[in-house]
């Protein structure tokens, strides 16, 4: 399993303070490019959330909750084409 964001739920966040991309990085205290991952959809390979970037934008918003803001993705591992080769 993995964290990921609620879909939205950063540039929600980022649209309540009014801020560009650039500078609402810099008010999470992380890179543009962590940024930028974070907001991709949690199926594109390029997507990345650190906990360090978690746990800034948690501090950043301190009334919302940890469940408003991500989710848990379960992570398939594609070893088996059909339940057949689990046996």
């Amino acid at each position: 399993m993995k964290v990921a964001p609620l879909p939205g739920v950063l540039q929600q966040l980022q649209d309540t303070v009014d801020m560009t991309d650039e500078k609402f990085a810099e008010y999470l205290e992380t890179s543009r490019s962590s940024l930028w991952r974070a907001k991709l959809p949690v199926d594109d390979s390029r997507f990345s959330l650190g906990q360090d970037v978690m746990a800034k934008i948690l501090k950043k918003f301190p009334e919302m909750k940890f469940e408003e803001l991500f989710f848990l993705v379960k992570l398939s591992q594609g070893c088996y084409k059909n339940e057949s080769e689990v046996r």
